[in-house]
């Protein structure tokens, strides 16, 4: 049987409505999309709240028209502006006769991990939309994801909890009741890509996981199927352009056509047919190369340095020197030779991702194709005979789930 769902990403300069439909034999087809330009958020608000509903309503109508069908209910993906991390271990002992972990072990030991959060108790409650194992351990032995039917005595998980701020849930409830428009559930737009882009096998150690967008830059530590540590940073790929048309006295557009030319070659920043820029009496704009080669390596140095300075700070105790990092976003990933920049700056491997679709395969769109797959991986989850989720992420995905 078919699945058609509708989804919305928020990223931090472009809003994605994705429909789709699942298959026999593809996890999820896209019928229509919508993507529309707008301000973004920075520093936890709207940059242009004002514009807001006009943007999410263009992106709504265009996926709407692109698939010729009208939306009636909506997933809805969180920013990682919107969301924070928590992780908390928990230890269950194993039922004596048996001496085996056992599905409700598994399901126990989680529950407990949520019940010393305290959620529901605190000042502020936390809305939790997912809850998933970074690691299992059995007595002591070596971390693992598949504990089921391990022998011994107790069972040890670390387990990362997502929650969401009650401010975006207000204005999403808002801005779709607008619209007539239901919310299926939230769910993390970053937790999603970092699934999607990611294998089982790429997570059974930590991973550094790196989105830049053009607004921020978002940095996870992510281990087994949770995040261990989550950050936003307030500089993505709008500095290189801001850095540019400052200094070259030009629009931002002018910068951002210009900034897209560079190639960070092993001698240095090079321009590969940079485009023409002409005064206003149509005379042939000339740069000295050399300052706006110096200019863009100034602003890539000071990201690099950000996220450097960040990774060292805040990773200790999660990561080794051998920690690989995921890059993804429309931020560096987009700059040739960016990667290989970046990789050496922090003297580690970096890997740009590659999407499992050929749909919407760029980097950009990476966290709306993410948002969507975990979607279709948490209504899998919900139908039991079809069983389409390994055991170990049973009830890994627990969201706002339930009309409003």
């Amino acid at each position: 049987m078919r699945t058609r769902v509708a989804a919305i990403e928020f990223g931090t300069s472009k809003i994605v409505t994705l429909i789709a439909e699942s298959g026999s034999y593809h996890r999820l087809g896209i019928i229509g999309s919508g993507t529309v330009p707008y301000d973004g958020y920075r520093d936890g608000d709207w940059i242009a709240p004002g514009k807001l509903a006009q943007a999410v309503y263009n992106s709504i109508s265009a996926a709407e028209k692109d698939a010729n069908t009208k939306i009636k209910d909506i997933y809805i993906g969180v920013p990682g502006e919107y969301i924070h991390v928590e992780t908390q271990e928990a230890t269950v002992n194993i039922n004596a006769e048996t001496g085996r972990v056992s599905e409700e072990d598994i399901d126990l030991v989680q529950d407990m991990a949520a019940d010393v959060m305290q959620f529901d108790k605190r000042n502020t409650p936390g809305n939790v939309i997912h809850r998933s194992p970074a690691w299992f351990r059995v007595d002591d032995g070596e971390k693992t994801m598949q504990p089921l039917k391990m022998a011994g005595e107790r069972l040890t998980a670390c387990v990362s909890f997502i929650t969401i701020e009650q401010f975006f849930i207000n204005d999403m409830m808002e801005l779709m009741d607008s619209m007539g428009i239901s919310i299926n559930g939230f769910l993390s737009s970053s937790f999603g890509e970092m699934l999607w882009l990611t294998s089982v096998e790429d997570r059974e150690r930590s991973l550094i996981f790196i989105d830049s967008g053009f607004m921020s830059t978002e940095i996870s530590i992510i281990e087994g199927d949770g995040i261990l540590y989550h950050a936003m940073l307030p500089m993505g790929g709008a500095h290189l352009t801001e850095k540019l048309s400052e200094a070259l006295a030009i629009s931002g557009e002018e910068a951002e056509r210009l900034k897209r030319s560079f190639v960070i070659a092993p001698d240095g920043f090079e321009m590969i047919n940079p485009p023409d820029f002409f005064d206003e009496y149509g005379r042939k704009i000339q740069f000295d190369e050399l300052l706006v080669s110096e200019c863009m390596r100034e602003g890539v140095d000071e990201m690099c340095d950000m996220i450097d300075r960040t990774i060292d700070e805040d990773g200790q105790g999660l990561i080794v020197s051998r920690t690989p990092v995921y890059l993804t976003g429309g931020g560096l990933a987009m700059i040739r030779g960016g990667k290989d920049y970046l990789s050496a700056y922090l003297n580690r491997s970096v890997k740009v991702p590659q999407a499992k679709a050929a749909q919407f395969n760029s980097p950009v769109y990476s966290s709306a194709m993410g948002l969507m797959d975990l979607i279709f991986a948490s209504i899998d989850q919900r139908l039991p005979e079809e069983e389409t989720l390994p055991g170990r992420l049973a009830d890994g995905f627990r969201g706002l789930f339930g009309r409003r």
